[in-house]
């Protein structure tokens, strides 16, 4: 006869359980300020692979003006987009 090993979870090893209840549904309260969308919600993500020489320039350079690199290549974009006749806007927030 074969040695019975005692089990850690006993609950586990009982099959004749009847499973949880389900938890209640809690109710959200709708007083809750609600949060504006996510940029990554609204926007598609693009990927720009750079020179390491030229991507520090390009931060020196918008250090020096008080902006973000994020701002200055979306700049980039409208004003390529604007020479080629496209009108559809390229930012996602003003």
């Amino acid at each position: 006869m074969a040695k019975k090993v005692p089990v850690a979870y006993p609950s586990l090893a009982d099959t004749s359980m009847e499973p949880p209840a389900p938890a209640p549904a809690v109710a959200t309260p709708t007083n809750q300020p609600t949060r504006p969308p996510r940029m990554r919600d609204l926007a598609d993500q693009v990927v720009l692979y750079l020179n390491p020489a030229g991507h520090k320039e390009l931060k020196r350079f918008a250090i020096g003006a008080d902006r973000k690199v994020h701002d200055l290549l979306i700049q980039a974009v409208e004003e390529w987009a604007e020479k080629r006749g496209i009108r559809e806007k390229m930012r996602v927030r003003p």
